[in-house]
């Protein structure tokens, strides 16, 4: 039996909670998270990051969230692809992963707690935007299973 294949480039018409599924699902399978910088320079910063040869997958991220940058890399051998990243920092991309998190697996959700936990311990965190929108977040959405 013949597939038909006109239909799978239809991310453009769903709605943004399925588009917002997609995307941790992506991420789920080719995204990573966690801190960067020195501890002992107090220059910590927390980071995620989505790494593919699918451009056009990539730059659904930043069409998504309006957030962070697609920067391209080519490899030096000739047996490589070339890939895409897309990445952001900082209080945006904790953000960005409190929307994904509940659609998260169970060892995704436990890091992320890990990491949530130690962000809010960060010293120059204390009164940005992102704090306020912790504080109005259910506790669920975080220990959720």
């Amino acid at each position: 039996m013949e597939q038909n294949l006109s239909g799978l480039n239809n991310y453009r018409i769903l709605t943004k909670r399925e588009k917002l599924i997609f995307l941790a699902g992506v991420f789920e399978g080719e995204g990573s998270f966690g801190f960067w910088g020195k501890e002992h320079k107090n220059n910590r910063y927390f980071r995620i990051q989505v790494r593919m040869t699918d451009e056009d997958i990539v730059v659904r991220f930043v069409d998504f969230f309006k957030l962070g940058y697609v920067n391209s890399h080519t490899p030096k051998k000739d047996n490589l692809k070339k890939s895409w990243k897309w990445t952001i920092a900082g209080d945006k991309a904790m953000e960005v992963m409190l929307q994904m998190v509940p659609y998260l697996g169970i060892r995704r959700k436990e890091k992320f707690e890990q990491c949530y936990q130690s962000f809010k311990q960060l010293p120059h965190l204390r009164k940005s935007y992102l704090t306020q929108l912790i504080k109005q977040l259910p506790t669920k959405t975080l220990q959720q299973n």
